[in-house]
């Protein structure tokens, strides 16, 4: 079953909300008259503003409507004509100097106003600066509520002092072509598709549409899921990344893959030192770093200080636009996500899971800070010629893991995506080396209500029943990781680590705000990190059960190896029956004592090694290379004992999350494990289909290195 968002006459998904209808307002004023419409919107907002700091603050008073016109409009003429000058100057300088400068610039136009106008009264520097501050907050939440999000002010304020730092200033240029890797994190292309189709994509569409490129599905490893993807596509490595978390037998605890600690033990692990970026290229917001010599809020060179980095990460926050901008966009996105979850549960929208409590804020960072960091970064290295870049905008796999995969909150905010990479687009072609530009992800999501949600209990639940009935001998303890679900919270912990790492002496006031969530030296927002020791039972006699979207791990600590399917049944007889039975789930895999791996589904089995199949074929639904990644997966060295997942139902198009979601991944079943790349029709993909992540990584590096050799980024084999 599809679930989409409004539909109009035609049946076609329409894209619906104020914004949106005042897009269409200011294109049917023209060009000069929606410019003109935009700013007129905005110049009333600040007046508004205007009038309430001095109805509420004795410090300020206007006494008519001309003086607050008056004073608004000087502060935007100001603005429009002296900041952009003291932009290019200061962003050279210390970072901290820029937000002083304008400030102190903003407050001081208003009390010369103050002495100029009879009407206007504001009593001290505090008192200006605080306004001024209010006044810019103001008209960057109304602008970008108006879509300005307009690209001319952005690229005015944001990117015009950046390009001022490296434009013309020891930036070579070069014929050589750069590669610029835009991941969506969790869109599928059967997803990005409708998107287009429906609108919410038009810079990616009109790509199609002029010719300049192609949109290719690709099909994931097992598991389906960030970390196996990534460190494919980004290391060329992804072996022994059985799910997003697990248990390791060798270390005695479960490790988790989007937490600093860990995913620098498997970047350690995997890399070859011969990674995507590794020739001078720059990883911005993902688990992994590619090799690259310049890393920014990367999960895997976070505790590495000696990964350099670049000033645009100063640039970023010390430009005044920037952060009143991102602000703004943050409180707007926390209202959208409350009034978006509350109109989910008065339509009694289903499947839904609960949206409220800190989620907003979680949603907020990764739509509004993190995607504008990664574009603005993004943009920076570009205009200084970075051969090769790669970010991931996790942006809509955050919000359609608690809304749904087609639903308006997901596709909306795919739309924000797809317009930065228009304007992404569009710096490009003023960079110093021509570059190609290709957006991909690392996986899809499938839909679905969570297994807890349609059974009454969770997968722990149901193996600790089982254990209860038929454990021989004494009863061991079974721990889970239900709590731990939420991706959001490691990517701003990550993200405020790395803010906090460039230079301590200029962040005292947030320092001060984090010390009690700074563990050695990173910033842990998650108030429960406690429960990673309760899943960390070490030698002790526990059952681990673990969940990446509907694959479940299922892992008995008291062995230092791989139990087989004899030695789970003498233990505890009735969990395989019972897992197999559940109409919940699709298959379990197991090992056995001398058949090899073996897919037990309620029909029938797949013996993997040998190829035959007894019964109906447990596999059949899904991709013929499934059986191939279930071999492969049941390798590994820290392989579960027993590898479960859920059903999918075909029809639907459904599968039951292990996690309380409502799209999830990491196992198989429908779009998760069919992402895609877009790129250019001039870079060869090969004639094969790319079944795993590092058969993309293959293409993916074979077109850097051809840049590098020929000059023109086509490989020639």
């Amino acid at each position: 079953m599809r679930f989409s968002p409004p539909s109009g006459p035609d049946g076609t998904m329409r894209p619906v909300s104020l914004s949106t209808a005042l897009d269409a307002a200011i294109a049917r004023a023209g060009r000069i008259g929606g410019v003109l419409l935009r700013y007129l919107i905005i110049l009333v907002t600040q007046a508004t503003a205007l009038i309430v700091l001095a109805g509420v603050f004795v410090s300020i008073s206007v006494s008519g409507y001309r003086d607050v016109l008056i004073v608004i409009g000087v502060g935007a003429g100001t603005s429009a004509t002296v900041l952009p000058t003291l932009m290019r100057y200061a962003v050279r300088l210390k970072p901290v100097l820029f937000p002083l400068i304008s400030f102190v610039l903003n407050a001081w136009v208003l009390l010369l106003l103050d002495q100029l106008l009879p009407g206007f009264r504001i009593d001290n520097w505090m008192v200006a600066g605080i306004t001024a501050a209010v006044l810019t907050a103001v008209a960057a939440f109304a602008g970008s509520f108006l879509s300005i999000s307009d690209d001319a002010a952005w690229r005015h304020y944001a990117l015009d002092p950046v390009r001022a730092r490296y434009v013309g200033n020891g930036v070579k240029r070069t014929t050589t072509p750069g590669f610029v890797f835009l991941e969506i994190d969790g869109l599928s292309e059967p997803t990005l598709r409708e998107a287009m189709a429906a609108g919410y994509a038009p810079n990616m569409r009109s790509w199609l549409e002029i010719g300049t490129h192609r949109l290719t599905a690709w099909e994931t490893d097992l598991s389906s899921q960030t970390s196996a993807s990534q460190a494919g596509i980004l290391l060329g490595v992804n072996h022994d990344i059985p799910g997003f978390r697990w248990y390791d037998r060798e270390l005695g605890r479960v490790v988790v893959s989007n937490t600093a600690r860990d995913a620098a033990m498997l970047q350690a692990q995997l890399s070859t030192g011969k990674g995507l970026l590794a020739d001078g290229g720059a990883s911005r917001g993902n688990l992994f770093s590619g090799d690259a010599p310049d890393s920014l809020f990367t999960f895997a060179t976070l505790r590495n200080r000696s990964v350099h980095t670049t000033t645009q990460y100063y640039a970023f926050y010390s430009n005044v636009y920037n952060l009143a901008r991102t602000m703004a966009l943050f409180v707007s996105d926390i209202f959208r996500e409350l009034v978006a979850a509350s109109w989910q549960v008065l339509r009694n929208e289903r499947p839904r899971i609960r949206r409220f409590g800190v989620y907003p804020l979680v949603r907020a960072a990764s739509t509004s800070i993190l995607r504008e960091l990664n574009t603005f970064t993004i943009a920076g290295d570009m205009l200084r010629g970075v051969p090769a870049m790669y970010t991931t905008y996790v942006a809509y796999d955050e919000v359609a893991h608690h809304s749904g995969i087609l639903r308006g909150d997901a596709l909306r905010v795919l739309r924000q995506i797809d317009r930065d990479i228009g304007r992404l687009a569009r710096v490009a072609a003023e960079a110093p080396r021509p570059y190609h530009l290709v957006v991909l992800s690392d996986h899809g999501q499938t839909q679905g209500a969570p297994f807890r949600q349609r059974y009454g209990e969770t997968l722990a639940e149901v193996v600790s029943g089982a254990i209860h009935r038929s454990a021989n001998g004494s009863v061991p303890e079974v721990v889970h990781d239900e709590e731990l679900s939420d991706e959001g919270w490691e990517m701003v912990s990550v993200l405020l680590t790395d803010f906090l790492a460039k230079d301590r002496s200029e962040h005292p006031v947030v320092r001060r705000a984090l010390r009690r969530r700074m563990h050695d030296g990173e910033v842990a927002l998650r108030s429960d990190l406690n429960l990673l020791e309760q899943v960390s039972p070490g030698d002790g006699d526990a059952v681990v059960v673990l969940a990446s979207g509907n694959l479940g791990l299922i892992s008995f600590t008291g062995a230092r190896r791989r139990l087989t399917i004899e030695d789970i049944t003498h233990l505890h007889r009735d969990l395989i029956p019972t897992l197999v039975e559940h109409s919940g789930i699709g298959f379990v895999l197991v090992e056995t004592r001398d058949r090899g791996p073996l897919a037990i589904g309620r029909g029938g089995m797949h013996a993997l090694q040998a190829g035959k199949v007894g019964g109906n074929d447990p596999l059949a639904p899904y991709s013929p290379n499934v059986p191939h990644l279930l071999r492969e997966a049941s390798g590994f060295r820290n392989a579960p004992d027993i590898l479960v997942v859920s059903a999918w139902w075909t029809e639907q198009e459904e599968v039951a999350a292990f996690e309380e979601l409502v799209g999830s991944h990491g196992g198989l079943g429908g779009g998760q494990t069919m992402p895609f790349v877009l790129s250019p029709v001039e870079l060869d993909l090969g004639d094969a289909p790319i079944v795993g992540a590092t058969s993309l990584h293959k293409v993916l590096k074979g077109w850097v290195a051809g840049a590098a050799a020929t000059g023109n980024g086509v490989r020639h084999d």
